[in-house]
């Protein structure tokens, strides 16, 4: 079991681990917080991180070039799929968004943010997760879940997080080992909106197409109406329903 520091408060958990990377300290390590004031989630957006949901980064180093690093998103989010999926009384709604969403019924449960940091010694990596266990935030833009609603019984966020460490440990040791075509082939299996058309906003322009799966970084590929097939790396994807 990976070590587990814990704060009543903190502004980041993902804050905490990059300053402590920067300080020379290589973990491995979880840094939770049962209240985070300045939460942080994908292209500068705050995480809302209720009391009694999970609010936690893992940081340490791993031997992987920097052009990897989007991989991780996946490699994570198998991870969190792997650790929810067993609690629920029905599993089969439960699918990952790209690039780092975790969905119930379209609703989001949980969300990711893989960061990285240079260092004389190696490549410094900070994982934050956050997985609605306890409440589901009420937001405006979309449609939340908590895990404690769809399970017969109720889990504690310590018995979250120590299954969640479990399955990150395996499966960056698998992605480590084997590559990333098996994690995307996994991914796929667990796509959102694989059976509809999706929006993909990007800047300034607009996309209507289907997804294919996900190239050898992470980038989503997407057939558009004209057939034309393009690899999104960034941007914001919506659905009908959405």
């Amino acid at each position: 079991m990976t070590l587990i520091d814990l704060y009543d408060a903190l502004p980041s958990t993902q804050t905490e681990a990059l300053n402590r990377l920067r300080a020379g300290d290589r973990g491995p390590r979880w840094i939770r917080a049962e209240r985070q004031t300045a939460g942080q989630g994908r292209m500068g957006r705050q995480w809302d991180g209720p009391s009694g949901n999970l609010m936690a980064s893992w940081y340490g180093v791993l031997p992987v070039e920097m052009r990897r690093v989007t991989q991780l998103s996946f490699v994570t989010a198998l991870a969190v799929t792997d650790t929810i999926r067993p609690l629920l009384s029905a599993p089969d709604p439960l699918k990952i968004k790209w690039p780092n969403d975790v969905l119930y019924n379209g609703r989001k449960l949980g969300g990711i943010l893989v960061q990285s940091e240079s260092l004389d010694d190696g490549l410094g990596i900070v994982i934050g997760i956050g997985v609605n266990v306890a409440e589901a935030p009420d937001v405006q833009t979309y449609g939340t879940a908590a895990v404690n609603a769809l399970t017969d019984r109720p889990r504690t966020l310590e018995t979250v997080l120590k299954a969640l460490d479990a399955a990150l440990t395996q499966r960056l040791a698998e992605w480590l080992k084997n590559g990333f075509e098996v994690t995307a082939a996994q991914w796929w299996d667990q796509a959102y909106g694989r059976d509809r058309a999706c929006l993909i906003e990007q800047n300034d322009q607009a996309l209507t197409g289907t997804i294919l799966g996900l190239d050898e970084f992470g980038a989503l590929r997407v057939r558009d109406q004209d057939g034309k097939i393009h690899a999104i790396a960034s941007g914001s994807v919506k659905y009908p329903e959405a």
